[in-house]
């Protein structure tokens, strides 16, 4: 008979705050004993949040910019300066994009996995990566792949020569940091991953590579990028033969049950939600894992020098494309995770922009 898990108390959410009133990042909880949720700072010294957001007077200007009848300039450049990066790594940003548009099996994919009776929440309705749709278009999803590929090279600029070459160093640091992590803390092999907000399933391609024992499923609330991800999986599958399940579902509402899961991943997810998603994502992470699970979040870090350090124009740029900037770096995801009821908490550096932050939870 299996034995029921152990449910972490987890507090209620508050209703995320107006976009006029986004808070200043909380400070950090003071360190705790080892084991017990201990939260490391890889960046001593260094502010909590850019100060592009919040409620400094710097990010009051940019909001004020991204209000005005100058967004769409923005958009347009935000856009172009993706392209002409792409360009410079040899990705042909259009090329790509006609050909995945082009797949006759698209269609069909979507509307085999496509779930119509899924209500979209309105924070993933908002204007989002300069698509008036957010991620609910075909254009976003068919653009997906490259710019994933250009942030990539942005990290690693003249270090990586290609678009692939700075795409295997971006993904093997991240689950590097995963591996590290189970071996510090001597977590298990996970036999069971979800690829939160999965997109077209990039990220869960390389978890599954990484661990070619486990079941790997992938989760998304766009049906668009969920069809994608199905159509890449059959154009090129793994090559140990496993099947990686896509579904259109929600991160806060997961159409599985409790104790389903080894390992949660939310990959570039919480940089595009309100506090109130990001902390519901997190509860729903404590109630599909299993006893000892593990969770890790990898985003932009709000303590990088390099995001602090950015120039206005490019954090205007980056700042228009992405609604809830303010929110997601005003909290602090080390102490949310304490709160849902995790522990061994660690943030790791998994380059110059990003970080990595996991934690577990309790084996019984």
């Amino acid at each position: 008979m299996r034995l029921p898990c152990a449910r972490p108390a987890v507090a209620a959410a508050p209703p995320p705050p107006s976009r006029a009133t986004r808070p200043r990042r909380a400070a950090p909880p003071a360190p705790r004993a080892a084991g017990a949720g201990a939260v490391q700072a890889p960046h001593a010294g260094a502010r909590e949040q850019p100060a592009w957001t919040g409620g400094d007077a710097v990010s009051r200007l940019v909001n004020a910019l991204i209000a005005s009848p100058l967004y769409p300039v923005m958009a347009f450049a935000a856009r172009a300066a993706m392209k002409r990066t792409a360009a410079q790594k040899g990705l042909d940003w259009d090329a790509e994009t006609r050909k995945l548009l082009a797949d006759p099996e698209l269609p069909r994919i979507s509307a085999e996995i496509e779930d119509r009776n899924l209500v979209i929440p309105d924070y993933y309705k908002v204007p989002m990566h300069s698509y008036a749709e957010g991620n609910l278009n075909w254009l976003a999803a068919a653009e997906m792949s490259s710019a994933a590929a250009v942030v990539a090279c942005r990290v690693y600029g003249d270090d990586c020569a290609t678009a692939p070459e700075a795409v295997a160093r971006f993904r093997t640091a991240i689950t590097g940091a995963i591996r590290g992590y189970l071996a510090s803390t001597g977590a298990r092999e996970p036999n069971a991953i979800l690829d939160v907000g999965c997109a077209t399933g990039i990220g869960t391609r390389w978890l599954a590579a990484e661990f070619p024992g486990a079941a790997v499923t992938g989760l998304d609330a766009s049906p668009h990028f969920i069809a994608v991800a199905e159509l890449e999986q059959r154009r090129t599958p793994l090559p140990d033969g496993r099947t990686i399940r896509f579904d259109h579902a929600l991160a806060e509402s997961a159409p599985y049950p409790d104790c389903s899961f080894d390992l949660v991943a939310v990959q570039y997810v919480a940089h595009e939600c309100p506090q109130s998603a990001t902390r519901a994502i997190i509860s729903e992470a404590a109630r599909l894992l299993r006893p000892g699970g593990v969770v890790v979040f990898v985003d932009n870090d709000p303590r990088s020098a390099r995001l602090q350090a950015m120039q206005p124009w490019m954090f205007t740029l980056m700042k228009s494309s992405e609604p809830w900037s303010d929110e997601f770096y005003s909290l602090h995801l080390e102490a949310a995770v304490v709160d849902a009821g995790f522990g061994a908490v660690r943030t790791v550096a998994v380059n110059t922009s990003h970080h990595a932050v996991l934690a577990r939870l309790p084996e019984a």
